[in-house]
């Protein structure tokens, strides 16, 4: 009997994606992911991704590529940390529509969720941030030259 296929995550993807969206729609200077290997994990207070804007400020992100549960999970965990006035928390879900009526290719956006620490509410910031193709790809420094 044949084994049902395996979905394959999409949460590596979804992180480096984030990390572009910080850096090009934020417009943060410096981004750091978070580290999960093997035998070692490191989070920056439950994100995935912190970003730094020129004056100094930090955003935390959490990614999800997870349906409504992986969601509320995330919401909660990022609720029940101590944030600082300054500091913005963001949680990034990405999903896809179908590029056109026929073939496989797709669109893929954000749904950008910031959480008000403050008023302990959430808020929805873009129903649907696109996504560019390239953004999949690793970050990388451009050369100074």
């Amino acid at each position: 009997m044949a084994k049902a296929p395996v979905a394959k995550s999409m949460r590596p993807v979804a992180e480096r994606a984030g990390e572009w969206w910080m850096r090009e729609v934020m417009g943060c200077v410096r981004t750091r992911r978070a580290l999960r290997t093997k035998f070692a994990r490191v989070d920056f207070y439950a994100a995935d991704i912190i970003g730094k804007l020129a004056d100094g400020a930090c955003i935390y992100s959490q990614v999800t590529a997870g349906q409504a549960e992986a969601v509320r999970t995330r919401r909660r965990k990022l609720e029940a940390i101590p944030w600082h006035p300054s500091e913005r928390v963001l949680l990034l879900k990405l999903f896809s529509e179908p590029a056109s009526a026929k073939g496989n290719a797709k669109l893929w956006y954000f749904r950008v969720h910031e959480y008000l620490h403050q008023d302990d509410q959430w808020v929805i910031l873009d129903e649907k941030s696109p996504i560019k193709p390239e953004w999949f790809k690793a970050w990388r420094e451009p050369d100074a030259k």
